[in-house]
């Protein structure tokens, strides 16, 4: 089953900001949401996303974006995603 979960979260990483942007077809919608409900570090990725696009649409054009900070987002983002990572076992299941 663990093997089930990481694959899963693979998938889900891949196809995530489609969803979130409402650009995926709707199997893949369902698929998403529902390990989303199932997962919480797929979970809390989801909602981190939304809440920096949300910050980002809030202040629409008065962001002075950190490079560095940009840096680390994106470094989160693919930890969470990468498959190989040890902790996922401990958030999905």
């Amino acid at each position: 089953m663990l093997g089930l979960s990481r694959s899963r979260c693979h998938k889900v990483a891949r196809v995530l900001q489609d969803y979130l942007d409402g650009e995926a077809d709707g199997r893949t919608t369902a698929m998403v949401a529902e390990h989303l409900e199932e997962c919480r570090r797929c979970g809390l990725e989801a909602r981190t996303y939304r809440a920096i696009k949300s910050a980002i649409a809030a202040s629409a054009g008065d962001v002075v974006i950190d490079e560095g900070a940009l840096r680390r987002l994106r470094r989160f983002a693919e930890d969470l995603a990468d498959p190989r990572d040890g902790g996922t076992s401990d958030a999905c299941h």
